[in-house]
């Protein structure tokens, strides 16, 4: 039995360095192609209009997507080759799944991410965290300036159909 562990551990990702710049690159690498899944999802996510409720739900689960690719890669860094971190994420993530009722998705995302960064914390990979952290931040500063952005979008043509359709006679 002994043996079986050690094969497993010996054949792990072994070779993630935990230097600056390949945790930089590993993220910017795990951004780019969320980035890129995001957008092809959306392209087939449905047909047609959808109504809001749907809007809501894909640029929801387009978020969810970016923010599980760069986790994703975080998870890898962080765990590297140890086994028993590796149950032990999936222990807190089962708490997570289970024992908790969070209704948006993004919001699930983010507890996700408070383990993954409280686990490198722990760990004492500061630099994986600092710089997780730093990505982390970015992506959701970016979606709520996205997000932001839709939403003044949708004010000004709310408030354009109802000017229109009560123009003043002189």
């Amino acid at each position: 039995m002994g043996e079986f562990f050690s094969a497993i551990q010996s054949s792990s990702a072994s070779n993630i360095t935990t230097s600056p710049f390949s945790i930089i690159m590993n993220l910017g690498m795990a951004l780019v192609l969320g980035l890129v899944y995001s957008y092809i999802y959306s392209i087939t996510y449905g047909v047609g209009k959808l109504s809001r409720q749907l809007q809501h739900e894909m640029r929801s689960m387009q978020y969810t997507i970016l923010l599980l690719t760069v986790g994703g890669a975080l998870i890898w860094i962080v765990v590297a080759d140890n086994l028993v971190r590796a149950f032990g994420l999936a222990g807190a993530l089962s708490l997570i799944r289970f024992r908790t009722v969070l209704r948006e998705p993004m919001n699930t995302i983010k507890v996700f991410y408070a383990i993954i960064l409280g686990m490198a914390c722990g760990l004492g990979q500061f630099l994986v965290a600092l710089i997780g952290t730093l990505f982390i931040c970015l992506i959701l500063g970016l979606i709520h300036i996205l997000r932001k952005k839709e939403k003044n979008a949708k004010k000004k043509k709310h408030h354009k159909k109802i000017y229109s359709e009560h123009e003043f006679k002189i």
